[in-house]
């Protein structure tokens, strides 16, 4: 089968927060998964560069925005290098690439009629004398009322257009704006209600917040949208006429999934398009909640727009996670930026506390140092490291490191592959928690055998009898390397190089003969005090 996973490209507008990195971890387990199983992956994402925030934030910290674009590229790509994420491609939309086919598909869909010309009344202010992008303008929401600055309310999820938004000032000066009249491209929504609609009928495991957005903008009728805007900073227009502007921000972004996927599979001499709308294919894209209508109306229409129809898409979008309590905030510094995870934490004690306890998978999540230490010191030090090293020690004191030779039950052999086929399923549902819960479960319920057991497989030793129970346990651990690949890779290869295992797979596996080594240290028990000083840190360092 052939799959891309397209996890939402970050904007260049600041560093990573661990609020940011919970809706993106999916794309990674995904992709890995999916590998395992031996399907062809194409895992993508990248720099968002383009668009006021980005522009925003170079004026704010005194350079340009391609300098910008290049701080944060940079920083993007090493935190999610060192968070574990296996991306076949983290690319830029601030790039030759990028840009020229964006203006082939303009073209394209200009040609077509799916794109038009259209006088419109536009906000002005005339104390800047400039046309105001969106994220200059502050205004009430005309469907919930609440203050808005951008192209989507927080509250409600709307898209909004900015002319629609009722009290409108001017955030760079405060003052009333003004309307004038311009031209500008516009992109056809409208046309695509259909496809919109046949996508949403054929879907296949989107989660509930995704199909409530999608029934609402399909029963409200889609609204055309515009292409270009009045700005200096972006991709160029191709056409005569608009050299004083620059293809909306909105548009040029999620066709960096396409242009990424295109360059990843040309150098691989594969048909991009059969990614896309093969009948072998699959298309997951992973964001949260408030990227729902882009990725599930906007980006759809586009495809179809394109030619590129009916892809088996699977939309993983997912609620916000807080912060003890409070809505992680870059802008108060109410935050856990990702460097420091990296620099102080094992980063897969993290991948394992976001997917199996707080997951912000159906409801908004609240990330606490209390529960995460907790969580770590039980299910894995206590349960994962606890089983793991009970087996390697047993075997490296009484059979001198060598994998002793026995025989596994039916009924052992069975539960393992069943575990496989529900954890497999769960994963392409985007059922992450019970995923790897399932997995747990079954460490828990092995540990707790071997220690039962104990006494008899001890006896075994002594009286050089049957070995196939403590054989059992050490296949048990080769499976569990196998099943938890996706979600703790770091972990799983130092347990792999113990078994002296190298290529993980998703299947039952097992180690019948040969040497162990000693098992590197797994995780490090935390001070509970820890937690309490974690807080305080974060309350001393908020804006």
């Amino acid at each position: 089968m052939n799959i891309i996973v397209g996890n939402a490209w970050p904007y260049a507008n600041g560093p990573l927060h661990l609020g940011r990195i919970a809706v993106l971890l999916p794309g990674d387990i995904i992709a890995r998964y999916h590998r395992l199983m031996g399907d062809e992956v194409i895992f993508l994402s990248g720099t968002d560069c383009h668009g006021t925030p980005v522009t925003m934030k170079a004026k704010e910290e005194g350079i340009t925005p391609l300098e910008a674009t290049k701080k944060y590229h940079n920083e993007f790509k090493e935190c999610f290098d060192k968070l574990g994420f296996s991306f076949d491609i983290f690319a830029r939309t601030h790039s030759e690439y990028h840009e020229e086919r964006v203006k082939k598909f303009i073209l394209e869909l200009y040609n077509k009629g799916y794109i038009y010309e259209k006088e419109i009344e536009q906000t002005y202010c005339e104390s800047c004398n400039e046309f105001l992008s969106d994220r200059y303008i502050e205004g009430k929401c005309p469907h919930c009322g609440e203050i808005v600055s951008g192209d989507e309310c927080e509250s409600c999820s709307e898209i909004i257009e900015a002319e629609d938004l009722l009290d409108k000032k001017c955030k760079l000066c405060g003052n009333e704006t003004v309307v004038k009249q311009t031209k500008h491209l516009f992109f056809s929504l409208s046309s695509f209600e259909n496809d919109v609609r046949r996508l949403l009928i054929r879907q296949k495991g989107w989660r509930e917040n995704a199909e409530k957005i999608v029934k609402r903008y399909l029963d409200e009728g889609l609204r055309d949208r515009a292409v270009t805007r009045d700005f200096n900073w972006g991709v160029d227009v191709p056409l005569e006429g608009y050299e004083d502007k620059r293809i909306f921000v909105w548009i040029e972004a999620v066709m960096g999934y396409l242009t990424a996927s295109m360059k990843c599979l040309e150098e691989k001499n594969e048909d991009w398009k059969e990614y896309w709308q093969g009948d072998d294919s699959r298309v997951y894209f992973v964001h949260g909640k408030d990227n729902i209508p882009f990725h599930t109306v906007i980006f759809p229409a586009i495809l179809a727009g394109l030619g590129i129809k009916n892809p088996n898409l699977r939309v993983i979008s997912s609620e916000y996670m807080k912060l003890e309590g409070k809505n992680f905030s870059s802008v108060k510094n109410w935050a856990i930026w990702a460097d420091y995870i990296v620099d102080n934490y094992n980063v897969d004690e993290f991948r394992y506390y976001y997917l199996a306890l707080n997951s912000p998978e159906i409801k908004d999540t609240d990330f606490t140092w209390r529960d995460f230490i907790n969580v770590v010191n039980r299910d894995l030090v206590s349960s994962l490291e606890g089983f793991v090293k009970k087996i390697i020690d047993f075997i490296n004191k009484y059979y001198e490191r060598e994998v002793p030779v026995g025989i596994t039950s039916n009924d052992f052999r069975n539960e393992i592959l069943n575990l496989y086929f529900e954890v497999g399923d769960n994963i392409e549902e985007g059922k992450f928690k019970v995923a790897i819960l399932g997995i747990m479960n079954f460490i828990k319920k092995m540990n707790k055998s071997f220690d039962e057991e104990y006494q008899a497989i001890y006896t075994e030793v002594n009286r050089k009898g049957n070995k196939n129970k403590i054989y059992e346990y050490i296949q048990a651990v080769v499976n569990i390397s196998n099943l938890l690949e996706p979600f703790m890779p770091y972990t799983c290869k130092k347990i792999r190089l113990s078994l002296r295992l190298y290529d993980p797979i998703w299947s039952y596996s097992e180690k019948k003969t040969g040497k162990i080594l000693e098992l590197e240290n797994l995780f490090n028990k935390i001070d509970r005090k820890r937690a309490s000083e974690e807080v305080k840190r974060l309350k001393e360092e908020r804006n």
